[in-house]
């Protein structure tokens, strides 16, 4: 199944002329006892139009995001370097590029590349030279979003009707589907465990899902989220964003809780947030 870019992107069809205007974020942060401290806010994109997908890389020094930098009617992944504050394009192609994440090697990282028959597959490109090395899986199609589960297996958005998360082996290419109408958000919670998102018609609802026995357990709701964006912390746990603000869900008083509010910085609608490994940084997108 072939579909394009921005009908990922934007659902609604429109064209990439029209990807939403979304500015990139940087905060120095610290966190201790279940609480964010924020010490400073920087913007760090430069460029006017799509900055989004912020990925952390191992070593914290840089992040990865998806760009429209060349404003050519593609997007590519660039690099920032939070010592130098310097940014970079890595994807040096004809074709467009988004959802990055490193490799379980932390050496190379990978991205979902809209090749010229529009087919959406995932891509691994050198971190240091940015040339596209292989095709993960040739017989995997229609990805929209995924992480890593380890170095053998990712799972993944596939664009169908209904759209549908999977669990691919890539040794084996075995595909195992999970659930119908999830949302864009599933992280890995531990070794064992990950978590998916369902949208339902009134809530969206977030599961638990156990590797060692194939179980998904319910695990907390949320009726009020427009976002739909979701992470999962080692110390915090859920966390969601919401206009300028980040929610920790409790498992013991099953409440969303304001985490820390980004308005006195300028931003208005958090749309995706990452946290780095270190507990030092939170990249931010917000939208225009």
């Amino acid at each position: 199944m072939k579909i394009l870019l921005f009908t990922l992107l934007l659902v609604c069809g429109k064209a990439f002329s029209q990807l939403p205007e979304t500015e990139l974020f940087l905060a120095n942060v610290e966190i201790k006892s279940n609480l964010i401290k924020i010490k400073g806010v920087e913007k760090i994109s430069s460029h006017k139009g799509y900055n989004n997908q912020p990925c952390f890389i191992a070593n914290d020094d840089k992040i990865l995001f998806t760009s429209d930098i060349e404003s050519n009617s593609k997007t590519h992944i660039c690099s920032y370097n939070i010592k130098t504050k310097k940014t970079d394009r890595l994807s040096i192609t004809n074709t467009s590029e988004y959802s990055a994440s490193m490799l379980p090697n932390q050496k190379d990282f990978s991205a979902v590349m809209v090749e010229e028959d529009s087919t959406q597959r995932i891509w691994v490109f050198d971190l240091l030279k940015g040339g596209n090395k292989s095709c993960l899986s040739q017989q995997t199609d229609s990805v929209g979003y995924y992480i890593w589960l380890s170095k053998d297996s990712i799972l993944y958005y596939k664009l169908t009707t209904p759209h549908s998360l999977h669990a691919l082996n890539i040794k084996t290419n075995q595909d195992i589907w999970l659930c119908n109408n999830p949302t864009r958000s599933f992280k890995k919670v531990s070794s064992t465990t990950f978590f998916y998102v369902i949208h339902e018609e009134t809530q969206n609802t977030i599961y638990l899902f156990d590797l060692r026995t194939k179980k998904a357990t319910p695990f907390a709701t949320d009726n009020v989220s427009a976002n739909q964006d979701y992470i999962w912390h080692p110390i915090l746990g859920l966390l969601k964003s919401e206009t300028s603000k980040i929610y920790r869900y409790s498992a013991d008083t099953k409440v969303w809780a304001e985490l820390v509010d980004f308005s006195s910085f300028g931003l208005k609608k958090i749309s995706r947030f990452s946290i780095s490994a270190n507990g030092k940084y939170i990249a931010l997108v917000s939208n225009l």
